[in-house]
């Protein structure tokens, strides 16, 4: 989902990330920036999902004629933030129907509203949002729109002491602010950019209180497929098999060294992105992953270290299985030699942007869509097909971690046992999860691997090697004094 009508921008705001969000006209929106900047403290990764919320929203009303264009009513407000609503949860396969099959019918104009709609969003490239990302886009807005509100009241009174605008005119606004925007827009008293900000926090800033309370996740969403298949057939560890030809597909030594390095050792991607080159022992061919805020910096340590993604991990050693340690050291070494480049910021991140003009600036700082969007095209390309189940489901790096714990607990060697893999508990180490239930997220024993145990004990049992229950023996003859009897 592309922004058409406005522009975000990274800036450096007193030495800290932030964003910047231009109207098509390229004045910056003054209500994202005050946004952006409540939002100080939170997690690197929900920072930069709640800014990407809000800018898809404010281009979805830029789209609708509620923001860039006249005055509009409260009312058209609060019916286009509904429509926002339906279009995540439909798509352009939004439907404002009412009743079923045959009864379907429609209430007065809404034909050519969804009609409408559906052009906004193909235009705008919105697709129906999985029900598992619901709760965060919902808080996301939410926020903004409690800002607008609080924004409103300063707007306001601003209006009366800076532009001399009458109080009647104010309280009016109450329930119809058009007075009120034409009264600021012919006031000498304002900048252009103080004239957006009142119109644009005083049109927004009564969505919730008109809506007698916050926004809310629709009611009746369809799972996805995944959601909806059975536990026993719900495979998300990546194929192994299919791993060389996604290596083939990668388009750049970083990404085959980061990938290979997710399924070699089972980290989180966050926590490969975090690896500074102090982290890689060489010699002995080790990778530690460190906690950003107990590193060596202490309480000196930058804000914007701080601010790195880290979900948390009991251990900091990983062990990465042959053949892909091997695999990792040696696309690790190419991209070093063929693509790294010196930062001018003198970060000692591994892995770095490869394109002008961020190249040599950290890739911890990219997005999710980002990077999720490498890792599938390369799926695609390869033609690496999805589990039994869902032939079309593209791969996420996130199955990659899944995989090493499934091997673990499946396929990994270990001399002198009999059946290959590690116990859960000894995978929970591996994968530095504090609670095990969390392991058995990601290392599930196959149905192939019961039933070897169950083919082995048979066999074992045929062989003479194991001697049978002391409190049952199974054998070719009926137990003592069963003989003769009959069932009627």
């Amino acid at each position: 989902m592309a922004l058409v009508h406005v522009r975000k921008e990274e800036v450096n705001v007193h030495g800290r990330q932030s964003w910047l969000l231009r109207d098509p006209a390229g004045v910056p929106i003054s209500v994202f920036s005050e946004f952006c900047h409540k939002l100080r403290g939170l997690q690197h990764d929900t920072l930069r999902r709640y800014t990407t919320v809000v800018a898809r929203f404010i281009d979805y009303l830029y789209e609708v004629k509620v923001l860039g264009a006249v005055p509009v009513t409260r009312a058209v407000v609060n019916d286009a933030v509904d429509y926002y609503l339906e279009l995540l949860r439909s798509g352009e396969g939004i439907s404002l129907a009412v009743g079923v099959r045959e009864r379907s019918r429609y209430s007065e104009g809404d034909a050519a509203r969804e009609t409408a709609l559906r052009g906004v969003a193909r235009r705008l490239g919105i697709e129906p949002l999985a029900s598992a990302s619901w709760d965060n886009t919902i808080a996301a807005l939410n926020h903004f729109l409690r800002l607008c509100a609080l924004l409103e009241r300063e707007a306001k009174e601003m209006a009366i002491l800076r532009g001399g605008i009458d109080r009647t005119v104010i309280n009016d606004a109450e329930w119809d602010y058009r007075p009120l925007l034409e009264a600021v827009d012919g006031s000498s008293a304002f900048s252009p950019e103080e004239v957006q900000h009142l119109k644009q926090s005083t049109m927004l800033g009564g969505v919730i209180r008109f809506r007698s309370g916050e926004l809310m996740r629709p009611k009746g969403l369809r799972k996805s497929v995944r959601q909806q298949r059975q536990i026993d057939v719900d495979w998300l560890d990546f194929p192994l098999e299919h791993f060389p030809a996604l290596m083939t597909a990668a388009s750049c030594w970083r990404d085959r060294a980061l990938w290979s390095l997710l399924l070699a050792s089972g980290i989180r991607r966050s926590e490969a992105l975090n690896l500074q080159w102090c982290d890689i022992d060489f010699a002995n061919r080790q990778v530690y992953v460190l906690d950003p805020e107990l590193l060596r910096y202490g309480r000196e340590m930058p804000q914007a270290e701080r601010d790195l993604r880290f979900k948390g991990r009991t251990v900091s050693r990983t062990y990465l299985f042959l053949p892909y340690r091997n695999w990792f050291f040696e696309y690790l070494a190419r991209y070093r030699k063929e693509e790294y480049r010196l930062p001018q910021d003198g970060n000692d991140f591994v892995f770095q942007y490869l394109i002008k003009p961020h190249h040599g600036r950290p890739l911890v700082e990219a997005s999710d869509e980002t990077l999720n969007s490498a890792f599938k095209s390369a799926v695609q390309r390869a033609r690496i097909p999805g589990p039994v189940v869902a032939r079309s489901y593209i791969w996420t790096a996130h199955s990659l971690r899944h995989a090493y714990g499934v091997y673990m607990l499946n396929d990994y060697a270990v001399p002198d046992q009999h059946t290959p893999g590690l116990t859960l508990a000894e995978v929970q180490q591996l994968m530095g999860h504090k609670d095990v239930n969390s392991t058995r997220k990601y290392a599930r024993e196959r149905t192939s691997r019961l039933q070897e145990k169950l083919r082995s004990h048979d066999r074992l049992y045929i062989q003479g090697d194991l001697s049978p229950p002391s409190l049952a023996q199974p054998n070719a003859t009926l137990p003592p004094g069963t003989e003769g009897l009959t069932c009627e």
